[in-house]
């Protein structure tokens, strides 16, 4: 059994910085072509939980993340509509690629930061604190 990797605050500089630009904590965390010792998933836990400011750095990293993703999706889009106008046919594998692409770049930032991109219901209660509130469902 390998030994625990032992707090390092350069790696979890770099770590920290590969989530920033959208990188995945599983691959982030992944020994392969590092060249350092990366720690496992369980021991990353622990250190945040020990930590809470580095478990505030890693929500940071990741939000920072998703608007690296975001931009690279536009980045994308922008790219292939340049590439489109020069074509008389578009590939239809390629567009349905950056719609998936743009999909799940959406979907992954009103998961991971709902806060800033939940999308919004516009319902809203206003009625009296003494009265109590009623809910009717009719048939």
């Amino acid at each position: 059994m390998a030994n625990k990797t032992k707090y390092n605050k350069t790696l979890i500089k770099e770590i920290l910085s590969e989530l920033a630009i959208g990188k995945s904590i599983r691959s982030c965390l992944s020994p392969i072509n590092k060249g350092i010792d990366r720690p496992c998933w369980e021991t990353f836990r622990s250190w945040m939980r020990k930590d809470p400011s580095l478990r505030q750095q890693y929500e940071d990293a990741k939000t920072d993340g998703i608007e690296y993703l975001l931009s690279d999706a536009q980045d994308l889009l922008n790219e292939s509509i340049e590439n489109s106008k020069f074509k008389e046919k578009t590939d239809l594998g390629q567009t349905h690629l950056i719609k998936s692409f743009v999909d799940l770049s959406k979907w992954k930032s009103e998961r991971i930061a709902p806060k800033y991109y939940a999308k919004r219901d516009a319902t809203t209660l206003n009625f009296d604190k003494n009265t109590p509130l009623v809910v009717k469902w009719d048939k």
